[in-house]
């Protein structure tokens, strides 16, 4: 709301004039009606004022991204003038965004004085640096790095102000606790202007800085998501032609310009953006004010190094908090982001990717790249090698604590609306940033522009190789990460306190110690003497499964997959110098439960319902003792294409359920499930047969497989009708990804054998029965090639149930063969699965039974786990699905034409 006084100048006759005065704090007399008023320095909340005040003048609503559209005072007058003359309705609407695309290429031609002396010698190594942007976030953190970094003075250029500028600078970072009293000494101040000619300083003030700087960081920049390019240019083109101005006079200075990823989205290009491509052909169709300006200031930059200036850009991705400590900067876009959201309850359901870098890794990476280049133009791209979808980050937000309901974007826009009315709202001045259609071309939004399916992939192949000479590694952004951003919020009361589950669970990492390995192979080897003198973790599988992560994080245990090496000690001729080994730490099937109830409740309303009330039913219960429990048969069968146990560890009274396995790495086909190329017939030959000796242990032994304790509930045909509303929920869900996958009829297909489901399940519930893998797909098999003879190693049992051997091999088929696959070729493998079961078990099967309990598997599969990893792809994208769902649709068709004949 606006207040009374400011109300009061709206009654004016000079209102519009008196109401930007006061917003911006200047005597109207000095603001020009034709100059845009964020070169005044109209911030966004400045701007809703603004706005707010031309809809209480008008008593009606006028456009959220008004001053995209209208600028300045002038153009402003213009629209009011058009409004007040319609008689009733919304006021008028703006039209698009002026062009200023020839402004911005104007603006991108370097001026022919800005050009370094080829005969001028360079200061190597460099004792004076210049920064700007000291006094920002990552500005902060680049001064830590280059004076932790290099033995340079550092010269801060701020603007003036009424306040010292280096108490400024030393509470910066002082406030993000990265200063340290030796600092004082190095650092010094330059007060100047970036928007005005030679950046606002004297003549005389400028040739000294240029005699006395060696290399220049150039970070300084108007980091704003709601102004057009119109409001940055001073500042982040400008600026930036003359501080290449200043690295080109009296000598030549390397200049290391920090731009943004965002340069790197077009709407007009799909295909991948290199560390090489210039972005200026493509500035068309970037939309986004910022990324313009940043866009331009490239091409400034690059004009510098043809002509000798040795230069880099960076283009850092979204910067996020200190990877260490937690501390963020609370007013940036995503914060308040966050705390918006949190305050809403609810948030927008947009497909996103966020690649996030810590700060301390973004600056680390700079000034580190910045050091190893040449004189030639080196551009470096900065992200998060582990990116986390939008959604997947709600999810975690709901589990820390914080419940938030996944809304339709336009649905949500119209909430926020209300919610974010007032200042006082953090999302208040991003409103613009949210309701801006910035192209005549489309009706999207800046938010919807940005969803992943829309950019174009970027590439950081280059950088990333250069990092690893550094050595220099960004903090996945994990969920652990995640609780130390959030953490921080809270202890500074960013965000209210809530009450989080309790993280204290017996095994942690930790315990996985030398000790922990050498009790472990002592028994493995019946050897007292054996001796661990070194170890080493290789790899860390546990963010591979979404649902592994969040249990590990939310419980504080370390449950997921660990690849360590073991060195041994002593001069013992029998044993190798060292043994790399898998363990897998098993959570709590009441862990998992509730991260999966979490999933299936933000997915959608009915289906965590359902789930809710058969969640028990779903194989989960039991799962950390029954993998266990299966690791521990001595049958030969089994154990010969499985891998090696080295030790197989269930204790309740301490809840440590490990299993510490032979290393897969030598595997082939291993976590093939996305790419099945490498599948030849020779594979298929080797899981079948492998699987049929497995499934023979069991077959038809349904009452001695029912007394194992570590087994779940048998599936039946009344507790799959009980579960009726779980898998029409389910369908009902997994209906909008499988739509883009299969033909339309294949929604009321799928209704028809849930409606159905008592009947056909009366039918597979009276078939021979064993124990079934239940995941058996290309994600929990691979391959050992022994001189060319292929054995099957099928691993994570946890699934595993009571269930017809047909299940497996349905699901094996489905994940492996073409969506085009001949009747002749499913026809083959399900007769050779038959074959080789009745070989290893000694019994008789009828031809015609066992293809009808394929294709019943194959129902069976498309209401309880296909569906379900439609659930996980609102979170995390599982590339395999879209093969697998059009295969089960051919596989089907294939099965019930060949039946019915």
């Amino acid at each position: 709301m606006i207040n009374a006084n400011l109300q009061k100048k709206v009654s004016g006759s000079d209102w519009l004039v008196n109401v930007v005065s006061d917003c911006l704090q200047l005597p109207a007399d000095k603001i020009d009606r034709d100059v845009p008023l964020v070169r005044y320095g109209l911030d966004s909340l400045g701007a809703v004022r603004l706005i707010t005040a031309i809809s209480a003048e008008l008593q009606r609503d006028v456009p959220d991204a008004l001053l995209l559209y209208h600028p300045d005072i002038h153009s402003l007058e213009l629209f009011i003038r058009a409004s007040r003359e319609k008689k009733s309705g919304v006021a008028a609407q703006p039209s698009q965004v002026p062009v200023q695309l020839d402004q911005m290429l104007a603006d991108s031609i370097l001026p022919e004085d800005i050009r370094p002396d080829p005969g001028a010698h360079r200061a190597s190594p460099a004792k004076s640096l210049l920064l700007t942007g000291a006094t920002g976030f990552l500005g902060a953190y680049l001064l830590r790095a280059l004076l932790r970094d290099t033995p340079a003075d550092i010269y801060c250029f701020a603007r003036r102000s009424e306040s010292n500028p280096q108490t400024r600078i030393r509470c910066n970072l002082e406030h993000y606790g990265i200063w340290k009293q030796e600092f004082e000494s190095r650092v010094h101040v330059v007060e100047g202007d970036l928007q005005k000619p030679n950046l606002g300083i004297s003549r005389h003030e400028f040739e000294t800085l240029a005699r006395d700087i060696d290399e220049i960081y150039h970070c300084g920049a108007s980091v704003n998501w709601v102004f057009p390019y119109s409001g940055l240019r001073d500042t982040n083109v400008i600026g930036t032609r003359e501080m290449l101005r200043l690295a080109c006079s009296v000598k030549p200075k390397s200049f290391h310009f920090v731009s943004t990823m965002a340069t790197c989205y077009s709407s007009n290009r799909r295909d991948e953006v290199t560390e090489q491509d210039d972005m200026l052909p493509y500035l068309d169709s970037i939309h986004l004010g910022y990324a313009q300006s940043k866009c331009v200031a490239e091409s400034l930059v690059r004009r510098a190094s043809e002509r000798g200036l040795p230069a880099t850009i960076h283009r850092p991705s979204l910067i996020s908090g200190d990877g260490t400590t937690g501390f963020s900067n609370e007013d940036d876009l995503l914060s308040n982001m966050i705390r918006g959201c949190i305050q809403m309850g609810s948030t927008p359901d947009l497909d996103w990717v966020l690649d996030c870098c810590p700060v301390d890794y973004a600056a680390d990476a700079i000034v580190g790249l910045s050091r190893q280049t040449d004189d030639s133009l080196r551009v470096f791209h900065l992200a998060n090698p582990v990116s986390r979808h939008w959604r997947e980050f709600v999810l975690w937000i709901n589990l820390f604590g914080f419940p938030l309901q996944l809304v339709p974007y336009r649905d949500w826009l119209a909430e926020m609306r209300t919610a974010a009315a007032t200042p006082q709202h953090p999302l208040y001045r991003l409103r613009s940033f949210f309701l801006a259609k910035p192209s005549a071309d489309t009706d999207l939004t800046l938010p919807e522009l940005y969803e992943e399916h829309r950019c174009n992939p970027i590439s950081q192949t280059h950088t990333q190789q250069l990092l690893l000479e550094l050595p220099l590694a960004c903090p996945h952004l994990d969920a652990k990460l995640l609780d130390r951003y959030f953490t921080s919020f809270i202890e500074r009361q960013v965000l209210p306190n809530v009450t989080s589950p309790e993280k204290e669970r017996p095994l942690g990492q930790r315990d996985l110690n030398a000790e922990f390995f050498q009790n472990v192979l002592r028994r493995h080897y019946d050897d007292d003497l054996m001796q661990v003198d070194g170890l080493t973790l290789l790899h860390d599988n546990s963010k591979e499964s979404i649902t592994t992560e969040l249990t590990s994080w939310q419980y504080g245990n370390s449950a997921g997959l660990w690849k360590y090496r073991v060195d041994f000690g002593g001069n013992r001729k029998d044993l190798p110098r060292s043994q790399e080994l898998f363990v897998k730490v098993k959570p709590l099937d009441q862990d998992v439960l509730v991260v999966s109830e979490k999933v299936a409740a933000m997915c959608d309303d009915k289906v965590g319902q359902a789930f809710a009330r058969h969640k028990h039913r779903l194989g989960i219960t039991g799962s950390h003792v029954r993998e266990i429990s299966v690791y521990r048969q001595e049958d030969l069968r089994f154990q010969s294409h499985v891998p090696e146990v080295i030790a197989a560890i269930g204790n309740e009274s301490v809840q440590q359920w490990v299993l510490v396995l032979e290393s897969l790495s030598q595997l082939e086909l291993l976590d093939s499930a996305n790419d099945v190329s490498g599948w030849r017939p020779a594979h298929m030959e080797a899981a079948i047969g492998g699987i049929a000796q497995i499934h023979s242990i069991w077959y038809q032994r349904e009452q001695e497989l029912s007394e194992k304790s570590w087994l779940g509930p048998k599936m039946s045909s009344s507790s799959m009708s009980e579960m009726t509303d779980l898998w029409e929920s389910l369908a009902d869900y997994s209906w909008k990804y499988f739509s883009k996958w299969v033909d339309p009829d294949t929604q009321p297909l799928v209704a028809e054998l849930i409606a159905d489901v008592g009947q056909w399940w009366r039918t597979l519930e009276q078939m021979p029965h064993t124990l079934v893998h239940n995941d058996f797909n290309p994600r929990n098999i691979a391959f050992r090639n022994q001189d060319g003879q292929l054995r099957l190693c099928a691993y994570d049992w946890e699934l595993a149930a009571p269930g017809i051997p047909q299940h497996d091999l349905a699901e094996l088929l489905c994940f492996v063969l073409p969506s085009d696959c001949s009747l002749s070729l499913v026809r083959h493998y399900v007769e050779l699965h038959r074959i080789a079961l009745s070989q290893a078990s000694g019994r008789s099967i009828e031809t015609d039974s066992w293809r009808l309990g394929f294709q019943l598997a194959l129902r069976d599969l498309i209401l309880n786990r296909l569906p379900m990893y439609c659930l996980m792809q609102t979170f995390r994208p599982q590339p395999f699905l879209p093969r697998v769902v059009r295969t089960w649709r051919r596989l089907h068709d294939l099965l019930s034409d060949d039946l019915q004949k």
